[in-house]
């Protein structure tokens, strides 16, 4: 059934969806945005409305962060063996006494998280809050890098407006 064309009526259907998705999103969208407001006059802050008013657009998430890239990264090389053949798993030294980093996903900040923290949630261990550097926000960062406890390195994406030499210069401030 997926190589027939669509019949008109399924055309049109499709059609409409999409046309009354934007009529109709903007009202929702505009409430959104005013009672954002009202709830920074109240005092209330670190609102992130960036992601509700996507899906309400129905955009995609110009960054995915699904799972494939992270197995990717978890995956265990052929020749990372040990003297019985075994594969050594992630987090595990070899013979030569190099460790396969485990990666896990950065958290998605919430509706009310501060911006300028993100949280990250190492294997078998407790949720660790890293808190940025000044102008550094959390939908800024690529990745943390954990060099040792209590120690990280912050890396922002290509995307972002910050240059990798502003960070390691606010980075300094608190060594």
């Amino acid at each position: 059934m997926s190589d027939q064309e669509p019949t008109f009526w399924q055309a049109s259907w499709t059609w409409i969806k999409r046309v009354f998705r934007w009529i109709a999103a903007p009202l929702p969208a505009l409430l959104l945005v005013i009672g954002t407001i009202l709830l920074i006059i109240l005092g209330v802050k670190n609102i992130q409305i960036e992601d509700l008013l996507n899906k309400l657009f129905g955009k995609e998430d110009p960054n995915p962060k699904g799972k494939k890239a992270i197995d990717v990264a978890n995956s265990i090389p052929e020749n990372r063996i040990d003297k019985e053949g075994k594969l050594i798993p992630p987090g595990e030294p070899d013979s030569k006494g190099q460790t396969q980093a485990v990666v896990v996903p950065i958290q998605e900040p919430g509706l009310f998280d501060d911006p300028g923290k993100i949280k990250i949630t190492p294997p078998g261990g407790e949720p660790i809050e890293v808190v940025l550097p000044d102008g550094v926000k959390a939908k800024d960062v690529d990745k943390v890098i954990i060099t040792q406890p209590g120690d990280f390195v912050v890396t922002v994406k290509d995307s972002s407006g910050i240059k990798a030499s502003d960070v390691d210069d606010l980075l300094s401030k608190y060594e």
